[in-house]
């Protein structure tokens, strides 16, 4: 049994009030006889509804019972006394307990109502913190990653390389954190051009007598990115290609190339 889930039902809060049927009270009380959370809550939840009870409770005025009877039109009895005679004690009495046992089930409802805001708000509260967390916890591993990424270009083995834009493509820039002692590269994207949601940028690998082979895609314009290094690779090119890349590079949309050796 899921005794998380089954505390956050509201099935307790019923319970306390008195709101359940016959079998599903015995079902709580079979519950709390075996589980120690729920037992747990459910004097917790007791002890919630009587701390409202006392911090949020509103008095009624002394005289408003009086008031009130005054003003109850014969109609909310059953039956309707002759004209001219008074209610008996039994009836004045009956009307007073019911007055009465409404006006409890009333202060009631109101602070268990305040009860579940302060739980609702408490819960609204916890949610927050750990989305906050998240988003810091995010934020912080990215910062870690970036910080290793700067590490790795400021190599003293890296040898930097500006990319060589196509006439179609002039003023682009792009650098190639070449590293041939660690096998790495990193490409530092500073310019490149506007593409649309259906295409991305491709990476390539040229090698003599070989055709291009198909490496990285990514859409990013502005970044720093680890890339693949190939051995015995001349030159890397970069092209614009359809989502999800191409096993060919496509020319009339070739960027720029980069020349290794």
């Amino acid at each position: 049994m899921d005794v998380k889930s089954y505390i956050e039902s509201g099935i307790l809060e019923l319970y306390v009030l008195g709101q359940l049927s016959p079998e599903e009270e015995k079902d709580v009380q079979d519950k709390q006889a075996k589980y120690e959370e729920i037992r747990r809550e459910i004097h917790e939840i007791s002890l919630g509804l009587e701390k409202y009870g006392r911090l949020k409770g509103i008095k009624a005025p002394e005289n408003v019972a009086g008031k009130l009877f005054e003003q109850l039109p014969p109609k909310s009895f059953d039956e309707k006394p002759p004209k001219g005679q008074k209610l008996s004690s039994d009836q004045n009495s009956g009307l007073k307990w019911n007055l009465l046992t409404s006006l409890f089930l009333l202060i009631s409802l109101l602070a268990f109502t305040l009860y579940l805001l302060e739980k609702f708000e408490h819960n609204t509260d916890i949610l927050k913190y750990e989305n906050s967390k998240k988003i810091c916890d995010s934020i912080t591993t990215q910062q870690q990653q970036q910080f290793a990424v700067l590490q790795q270009i400021n190599d003293p083995n890296n040898k930097i390389i500006d990319m060589t834009a196509t006439p179609a493509y002039a003023g682009i820039v792009a650098y190639l954190h070449y590293n041939e002692a660690d096998k790495k590269n990193f490409l530092q994207l500073v310019s490149l051009p506007d593409i649309g949601p259906d295409q991305v940028f491709q990476l390539w690998s040229l090698k003599d007598g070989a055709d291009p082979m198909p490496l990285d895609i990514f859409k990013d314009k502005n970044n720093i990115i680890e890339v693949a290094f190939i051995d015995q690779t001349l030159t890397y090119a970069i092209t614009i290609e359809p989502a999800g890349g191409s096993k060919s590079p496509s020319l009339d949309k070739l960027i720029g190339t980069i020349g290794v050796i």
